[in-house]
């Protein structure tokens, strides 16, 4: 079984959608739904559910919401072996949408993975390295996302997490082996506007001209835009059907991010990306 490690954030999503029109500096009926989440922590137990042996590096509270993480963690088979568990609350994302689904504000609180100092990472590198691949997301600081890609010889996986934390990986971008970032977070990181496919292919080059070796963009409704340095394309969405809160973007992560260690081809990885997402989409639809 192979060894994937994680190294970003698990937290509590709290999200709240009105039954109606949102009503802006007033209390709107609706609905509140609370579940663990952080990017690093739905991508483990995705690829967990895949069959490989999952380590999260992350770092968590200690009350009643740390409780959830680990319960979490203890149902979908990731270890939390390297995890640290810390006095201050656990990391926590508030997301309120709108009567359509779409978001009107998101407000994350990750500061308690500031003790993923560069030192406590020296401590567990070794096995890093000994790893098939290592995930990292924007939740880190930028101080501990460069002592890991300057020292990480595993191939890196970059998940940017949101646009206000994307550019925390600075110049190191480049020694990613591969990046999802979404339209938005591709623009920010690239300088380069993403609201076409030309430009998306202009913010791809600069990726690879930094040194990435494979590029996926999710471009939500529109599919995933992948590149590499021998060729390129855009897959059609598989499903256009859900708006709101979704894991559809961590489904595909690692989809991709199992391509990549059973050493598919870029476009195969997209492929598979893409079809995650349409399954993920389909069944959050069952299940309201």
């Amino acid at each position: 079984m192979q060894t994937i490690f994680i190294v970003g954030g698990a937290a509590i999503d709290i999200t709240g959608r009105p039954e109606s029109i949102c009503r802006e500096r007033d209390s709107n009926l609706g609905k509140v739904q609370i579940h663990v989440g952080g990017v690093g922590h739905n991508i483990a137990k995705r690829l967990a559910a895949l069959d490989y042996h999952v380590e999260l590096v992350s770092a968590i509270g200690s009350g009643f919401h740390a409780g959830m993480v680990r319960d979490s963690c203890e149902k979908t088979n990731v270890s939390l072996t390297h995890t640290l568990a810390c006095a201050e609350h656990t990391g926590t994302y508030i997301g309120v949408f709108d009567e359509d689904g779409d978001m009107l504000v998101g407000i994350s609180d990750m500061s308690v993975l500031d003790h993923l100092t560069p030192d406590y990472l020296s401590t567990v590198l070794a096995q890093i390295n000994a790893s098939a691949l290592c995930v990292i997301d924007g939740n880190l600081s930028p101080a501990s996302l460069e002592y890991l890609c300057r020292n990480v010889t595993a191939p890196l996986f970059f998940d940017p997490v949101s646009c206000a934390k994307a550019k925390r990986i600075g110049e190191n971008i480049g020694k990613c082996f591969a990046i999802k970032p979404n339209r938005l977070e591709a623009g920010f990181l690239s300088g380069k506007s993403c609201d076409t496919i030309r430009g998306i292919y202009r913010a791809s080059d600069w990726f690879l001209e930094q040194g990435v070796k494979r590029v996926f963009i999710s471009l939500a409704e529109e599919g995933v835009f992948w590149a590499d340095a021998e060729s390129c394309g855009v897959l059609p969405a598989e499903c256009r059907i859900a708006k709101g809160p979704s894991g559809a973007g961590d489904a595909m992560g690692a989809a991709i991010i199992d391509g990549c260690v059973r050493r598919l081809s870029t476009e195969e990885c997209a492929r598979l990306g893409n079809l995650a997402s349409a399954r993920s989409l389909t069944q959050e639809l069952i299940d309201k």
